[in-house]
């Protein structure tokens, strides 16, 4: 096996998914310790993976590229003479940009017609040791039948920009013992109720921080409602959303990246679950992190959360109380 290579890894979005491939990246690095490992990812989230022991070259694709775009830039890539490139989106995009590559490919496999069954008919032929850190690590084939130990998910924070988040937190008046609560998400069926977040907010003693998109309109609603909490919604750089992740008490939160990006910080974690589920790529990775679901015949509906339910309530996620939230979260 040689070690001095050049290896190319693509997972262009999004934030989760890249927090997740960070398990692989660091098992391809210990594998090919002297490799030159270069991550093609998609502009808008390259910061994620700034300062990343584990990778020698970060490269960005502009999430508006072209099909032309494409494939100028699969040319550039040719040119690069890869020896080996693990394709971990199995994307239309990823698939142009290695076509007719004379590196060897290794891509990532969906468990496609798994997900169908179990969406339509509600058939589950998954395993039950499936997580999308094994379905990663199993395109890895020979390093994975190698290794066959799966590693955390990692990302790095440098001491300054955490002491500065610090210093601008205390500034703001925030204690230094906080929660963060993450409850938006791409799609609405993803999301905890604004009153039962009410409802656990008021029984919460410590200071409390939202974090999200300034398009996550539930931040504004439940601020414009409890006093207690400090809305940073569309206020923070990705990297200082890190930095607020990296110092919080505990993080409870939707489906989204953000969660994901929080175990990656080492931080244990309460993950909402309703329309999806581990077949999907949703819930937790560290043993001190907690899922709260309910087990229904109708979930996972869908691979994102994105489905309209059927009922006139969302069951999955309207049976879930405060309370059961609240006891996971430890000197709450």
């Amino acid at each position: 096996m040689k070690y001095d290579q050049k290896i190319l890894i693509i997972r262009f979005s999004s934030i989760g998914d890249i927090v997740l491939a960070t398990s692989p990246l660091k098992t391809i690095r210990t594998a090919y310790p002297e490799a030159q490992i270069t991550f093609l990812t998609l502009d808008v989230f390259s910061s994620l993976l700034e300062f990343h022991p584990d990778i020698d070259a970060l490269m960005t694709l502009s999430k508006k590229a072209s099909l032309s775009e494409l494939y100028s830039f699969r040319s550039y890539l040719k040119n690069k003479n890869y020896s080996l490139i693990f394709d971990l989106h199995s994307s239309l995009r990823s698939k142009i940009l290695c076509l007719n590559t004379s590196a060897e490919l290794f891509r990532v496999k969906k468990p496609r017609l798994s997900r169908f069954l179990l969406f339509r008919f509600h058939l589950d032929t998954f395993s039950k040791d499936f997580s999308t850190l094994k379905m990663y690590h199993e395109s890895l084939t020979l390093i994975w039948n190698t290794h066959k130990q799966i590693p955390k998910t990692h990302l790095r924070l440098v001491e300054n920009e955490i002491n500065s988040m610090k210093e601008k937190l205390k500034d703001t008046g925030i204690s230094s013992h906080f929660i963060v609560i993450i409850p938006g998400a791409a799609w609405k069926q993803k999301q905890w109720k604004l009153d039962k977040y009410i409802e656990l907010i008021d029984k919460v003693e410590k200071d409390i921080i939202l974090l999200g998109s300034d398009s996550d309109k539930i931040c504004f609603d439940i601020k414009k409602r409890s006093k207690k909490v400090h809305n940073f919604a569309g206020k923070t750089t990705l990297r200082e959303a890190l930095c607020i992740l990296s110092i919080a008490d505990y993080v409870l939160g939707s489906d989204t990246g953000l969660t994901h990006a929080a175990e990656s910080l080492g931080k244990p974690v309460t993950m909402i679950l309703g329309p999806t589920s581990r077949q999907t790529g949703a819930g937790v990775n560290l043993g001190t992190s907690t899922v709260v679901d309910k087990e229904l015949w109708c979930r996972p509906c869908s691979q994102n959360g994105k489905a309209k339910c059927y009922r006139k309530n969302q069951i999955c996620m309207d049976s879930i109380s405060p309370d059961e939230v609240l006891r996971t979260i430890p000197e709450a």
